[in-house]
């Protein structure tokens, strides 16, 4: 991959991915909203704060209807929180937007639910995979871009992984990193696999790293093909720039992809 197509990369993701739904600790949930729920045994109150009546417990991965947003807030989990007025088949009440996923993807019997936390000026992403009721596995994972899309495919060709999630950083502007995270689903744990970075300073400087599975083009049947560039222009007038391209075959051990990548990018 060259820098005009990393560069190319980046326009798209800022500029084209208005049908993308991207998530942040600032997303709102709009009035009439089909959402669900990110935790388990949560009380529906008959107001916005803790010490209102319980109407109801909510099941994690329920889904509710949007109401509207209240105008109360609650920090939980690092972050400032509003509470929402929903609506369940049965009751009308409040329940803290923390505890509201804030999208949901399927991929066969697995549904993905997320939320986040903050730790200081950290911020986290928790993802839940739910399969056989309400049984979930969960995963932390610290998040280097502030917004981000989610989306769920198969194993894509790799043995013994079940389900692959990726989170996909949201580049609004030059120096952004617009990679992301994959974590694999093997049935018993949620792990976090790989985190790549895309980021360029308009044709300055650019760093881009990705990762080719086994039934995508160029793929390798059991192996992960890892590519990355680094370059920057050294001078404009006579286009003079320079660039390092890495190529590597990495394979999952069931645990973490091997060998580990030592980039260039700090």
């Amino acid at each position: 991959m060259n820098k005009l197509l990393l560069i190319f990369l980046l326009i798209f993701k800022i500029g084209f991915g208005q049908d993308t739904k991207y998530l942040s600790e600032n997303y709102e949930f709009k009035n009439g909203e089909i959402a669900y729920m990110f935790g388990n045994d949560v009380k529906l109150r008959e107001q916005p704060n803790t010490e209102s009546d319980v109407l109801l417990l909510l099941k994690i991965g329920e889904q509710i209807e949007i109401v509207e947003k209240s105008n109360s807030e609650m920090e939980f989990d690092g972050i400032k929180s509003p509470w929402y007025k929903i609506k369940t088949e049965n009751k009308v009440g409040f329940v803290l937007g923390s505890l509201i996923s804030l999208d949901k993807v399927i991929n066969g019997n697995q549904t993905y639910l997320i939320s986040l936390k903050k730790d200081g000026l950290k911020l986290f992403i928790k993802t839940r995979v739910l399969e056989n009721g309400l049984e979930f596995k969960e995963n932390v994972s610290q998040l280097l871009t502030g917004e981000f899309s989610i989306k769920v495919t198969g194993n894509k060709g790799l043995e013994n992984i079940i389900n692959i999630f990726e989170i996909d950083y949201l580049a609004e502007s030059c120096g952004v990193n617009g990679g992301g995270i994959y974590l694999f689903y093997d049935g018993n744990e949620l792990i976090k696999a790989i985190d790549y970075t895309q980021v360029a300073d308009a044709d300055l400087y650019w760093f881009i790293e990705e990762y080719i599975f086994p039934n995508e083009k160029d793929g390798i049947k059991g192996k992960i093909v890892y590519k990355s560039e680094i370059g920057e222009t050294k001078e404009y007038e006579t286009e003079w720039t320079e660039s390092k391209a890495t190529r590597r075959v990495l394979e999952w051990n069931g645990k973490e992809v091997l060998p580990k990548i030592e980039t260039e990018k700090e």
